[in-house]
This record gives C-alpha cells, structure tokens and sequence, in this order.
C-alpha cells in the first residue's frame, strides 16, 4: 500500500530524443570482481546522463589518456540503491573493445522498465592488459520532476528556452548544466549556465550558451546536476537542443566574378560534422554551406545582381544587402570614329576594360556578327568590323554574369570618294580627297605599278596624299581600303591627275670659281631626282620645295655649263648657262 501511493505522488519524468541512439554488437552482463592496477596511465571519467525515459537511458564516459596500454574491453558499471539505501549486486555491462574517440556513449534497455522506487547508480570502466579501471559512480531516477514532452528544440546561442513542468523539488542544491561534444576531439564538455524559475514552480528559463565550439546542427543538452553522497553526481534532463547557425551580414558586396566571398557568421556548420539542411542563399540558388564561394565556380548562376542570405532548416533570413558584380562606368566609353566600313577596323575608348575582362571569357559580337577585339594600349580595344549593311549597330559583350551593350551606337557606311582638292599637280603637292573617309582609318592608292600608298585620314570626310607620278607610274590612281582580311576594297571611280613634274625657272650667280654656292629655283626644284652641272650630277641642299643650292663642281677646265633636273620622266634644263672662270 505503501509502495501504491508513493508512485501516486511521484512526477513522470519524460525526455524527448534528438539524438541517435547507438546499438551494441555484443552485449554481456556479469557480475564482476574488481581487480585495481597500481599504475594509473590511464585516467576514465563517468560522464552525464541523456535520454532518460522508463525504459532507457544514454549514459556518457569519458577515456582522458590511453597512455601506451592496449584497451581489451570497456563498458558501464550499473548498480541500484533502493528506498532503504540497500544496493544491489553490481553489473558489468560490456560495450566494445575498440574505442574510436575519448567520448564513450551508450544507450542503457534494462530487462524491465526503471522502477520508480530505485536510484540507478553508473560507472565507466575500462580493462586494459596492464590493469583495470573506473570512474566514480553518479546516478539518475525515474520521477522527481515531471516534463511536459517536447518536440527536439532547434535554436541558436543565445536564445532563451522554456521548459514547462514541475519544478517544485529544485532548490539551491541543484546546478544547471548543458552538455556538448568538442568539435575536434569529440570528447564531451560542461558549462554550468544560469536558470531561472517561475514563481509557480511550472517552468523554467534558461538561455543556450554563446560559447566556442558550437556549431550547426549540433546536440546541446541541459540537465539539473546535485551532488549526493555517496552515489557521485545525480542528473536530472531538461532539454535537448539543435544548435543552429547562422550568417551575418556581408562586409564586402561587390565583388568580380573571378573573386571569392568569404563567409562570415556564427555556429556554422562544421567541416568535420556537414550538414545538409544549412543552404546559402545566392539569387535563385540556394548553395550547400562552403567557407568560401568562389562565383564563378557556382553552376547555374547568372546575373550580375544577387540577394543573399541564408536557410539553417528554420529560418530563412534575406540581407538587405545584395551582391553586386562589379560593372564598367559605360559613360566613360568613347568610340575614335564616327562611322566605320564594312570589314574595317574600329577603335573603342575603354577605361579599365583590361583589368575588367582579366580571367573572363566574354562573347563579343558586334551588329550581331562575333568580333575579338584586341588591345591597343591600357585603354583601348580595337575590332574588325563583319561584313555589314550600312546601318547603326551596337558593340555587345554577353557571358553568364553580363549582358552588356555599349549606349553609343556605332555607324556603317560603305566608302566612296567624291573629288579633291586639284587635278594639276607638280611632284611633292599635297592632294586632299572629300568622300566617305573615317578619322583613324588609313586608305589606300594604287596606280598602274601595283604598289599600294597610303592616304592619311584626320579628320572625317577628308585624306590627303603626297603626289608624285614615279609612285603610281600612272595619273590614273584608285582609291579605297584594306579590310580586316588583307583585301583592298577600291572604288570604281579613278583619280585623274594631270602631272606638272617641276620647273626649272632661275639660278645664280651667273658665273664664278669652282666651290662657288649656286642657288636654283623652280616650282618642286626640291623633288627632282636628279642634278646636274652640265654632265657631272651633284649632290644638292634643299631650301624650300622651290629652292636648292649646290657648290661648282672642281672641273678640268673652264668654260659655260648647263643646270638641268629629272623629274616625272622628263629632263628640265636652264635656259641659260653657268660661266665657270
């Protein structure tokens, strides 16, 4: 009768189970006799309890230092005390023999459910060649507080968690611990936290600690602790809690698509322990947690403008800050010419678009026909334009993180020339062509001598060109242009020019001693590609275009000698002679 109304007024314990329960391949239970080694290499921990329901608990060791001694066998102790202090034989639960951490789990089924009138007391022991050794005893019981039952609470440090039940036996005899796993080691940890109690004795507050080591997606528990002789430490569960991570907001967002993004937060998922429910989010995409993300690397993404944030399986948290994808200042650009011919080249002012496209692999297309542009100095690119239709047509780089159009649109026009400035030309005149000529380009001139010359263009509408017939061999010349493939493209029409040569108009003195300065004149004197003093050819000294002057050659005797030139295929000679005394 008795035994009846003590489980009448004792309070069901219940704990809600986040972690995975282990299963032993070999399990023996003996009663055992203990044997002590005089060497103590090797230090075994009893650790706290986790999972406590009627019919299980998870018990926790912990091995400190194996030292050189091979481990045979480890396993728990369990013995039970009952309402009268009388303890029961001891049993020796066998666990493994190979351990692969210094944490030691195990989840406890007695034969029957736990007996709410017995304390169960616990302890680690580990036999070795060499000796045998175990921990204190600390103990756990069915009942005492009664726990509403919970769902596995997922949180992040630093939040506040409430646990309703009945808390009326804790007093200053108790201390609040959570317990975790150290993410390298996995040897198990302790951080007594603080609680608080409400009034009603119905629940209790406390919050997850913000401590190093936590990471996404790990096991946290929380249980009441009292220290009762002899029995060791006795645990009461609380809580289970999932630790979740998160990100904080990006200190740098612009970025190139070549760079890499560190990820900054808190409690994220550690390498060690992956897990798969913590996302990134980046645009559309939602990422499996990196460290770092380099862009380009991340399939399917595109766009140059991104909102980023992330998932941890809870929450969904989007920053107010994007990340940006570094894009040129297009007003800065600038295109040389006005207009461009088809198959010509084209030159495109571009600050920056060097260090802009390092490591990039863009499509360039240009009127919707692909180009590869060139460099041409740190500021500069320059393409061949396709075979177009005269039109205005837009220069485009497109990958999957730009689609860029530049704003100037850039105009097509076929050539032609209309006239020049003269048709009469002395040898060395300046002929300047009006017609469809572009500022930047270089035109061609071809005569009878397949020879190509070249026709300087500075300003749109106009090229000019040195005129001399022994360049072209005819005063029929074409004009036009060398396209992007090598061909000369010429319009049909030829200029006309009716060759001057030169003059031969003055010298003097009239007479004097060799060595004497003789200066000509005459319209081009300068160009002539001959002098002679009547059969000796000298060397003369330009002036001007129209005035050269020579020395009287040493001759062999005196007399009067002719001043003559060959120019344009003709021989001009001075109408008088020098007397030389």
């Amino acid at each position: 009768m008795l035994r009846y109304i003590k489980q009448l007024n004792i309070l069901f314990f219940v704990m809600v189970s986040s972690l995975t329960l282990l299963t032993v391949a070999c399990k023996k239970v003996q009663e055992i006799e203990y044997v002590y080694s005089a060497e103590e290499k090797i230090v075994v921990r009893t650790g706290h309890t986790e999972e406590l329901s009627k019919k299980s608990v998870t018990l926790f060791g912990q091995i400190d230092s194996i030292a050189d001694q091979k481990i045979i066998s480890y396993g728990f102790i369990i013995k039970t005390i009952d309402q009268y202090a009388i303890e029961r034989k001891e049993q020796e639960i066998e666990v493994g023999k190979n351990t692969v951490g210094p944490t030691i789990k195990y989840t406890y089924q007695p034969n029957e459910p736990f007996d709410l009138d017995l304390k169960y007391t616990y302890s680690l022991y580990v036999r070795t060649e060499k000796g045998y050794y175990r921990g204190e005893f600390n103990s756990f019981q069915i009942g005492g507080f009664l726990i509403d039952p919970v769902k596995m609470i997922k949180a992040k440090p630093g939040e506040e968690i409430v646990v309703q039940g009945d808390f009326k036996l804790i007093d200053q005899n108790y201390k609040f611990f959570s317990y975790f796993a150290d993410a390298v080691s996995n040897a198990s940890q302790s951080l007594e936290i603080p609680y608080t109690i409400a009034p009603d004795k119905k629940s209790i507050r406390f919050q997850v600690p913000k401590t190093n080591g936590l990471y996404h997606g790990q096991d946290i528990s929380f249980s009441f602790k009292r220290r009762e002789y002899p029995y060791g430490d006795f645990y009461y569960n609380i809580a289970q809690v999932k630790i979740l991570g998160q990100l904080l907001p990006p200190v740098k967002t612009n970025f190139k698509p070549i760079e890499v993004m560190d990820i900054l937060g808190l409690n994220l998922p550690d390498f060690r322990h992956p897990s798969s429910d913590f996302k990134i989010i980046l645009g559309d995409l939602q990422i499996p947690f990196t460290s770092q993300l380099q862009f380009n690397q991340i399939e399917n993404l595109k766009g140059n403008r991104f909102k980023f944030g992330y998932t941890n399986g809870v929450e969904t948290v989007i920053f107010k800050e994007e990340i940006l994808f570094y894009v040129p200042d297009l007003a800065k650009i600038s295109i040389e010419q006005s207009f461009v011919h088809p198959g010509a080249k084209c030159i495109i002012q571009w600050p920056e678009f060097w260090d802009f496209q390092s490591g990039m692999y863009f499509d360039y297309t240009f009127g919707n026909l692909p180009v590869e542009p060139r460099q041409t100095g740190n500021e500069s690119l320059i393409f061949e334009v396709g075979d177009l239709k005269e039109g205005s047509y837009s220069f485009q780089i497109k990958d999957r993180f730009y689609d860029i159009s530049l704003p100037q649109k850039i105009v097509v026009k076929n050539f032609d020339w209309v006239s020049s400035d003269k048709t009469n030309a002395y040898e060395g005149d300046r002929i300047t062509l009006y017609g469809n000529f572009s500022k930047g380009n270089i035109y061609s001139l071809q005569g009878s001598n397949n020879i190509y010359w070249d026709a300087v263009c500075d300003k749109d509408g106009e090229a000019y060109f040195t005129w001399f017939l022994s360049n072209f061999g005819s005063n029929k010349i074409s004009i036009g242009y060398q396209n992007s493939a090598g061909v000369y493209s010429f319009s049909d029409k030829k200029l006309a020019i009716n060759p001057m040569g030169i003059t031969l108009e003055s010298f003097a003195p009239s007479s004097g001693l060799p060595g004497s300065l003789i200066h000509v004149k005459g319209k081009s004197i300068k160009y002539a590609q001959k002098i002679r003093f009547g059969d000796f050819e000298i060397v003369p000294i330009p002036v001007s275009a129209d005035e050269i002057m020579f020395t009287a050659p040493m001759m062999s005797s005196k007399g009067k000698f002719r001043i003559s030139a060959d120019a344009a295929n003709k021989i001009y000679q001075s109408d008088s002679y020098f007397e030389l005394l």
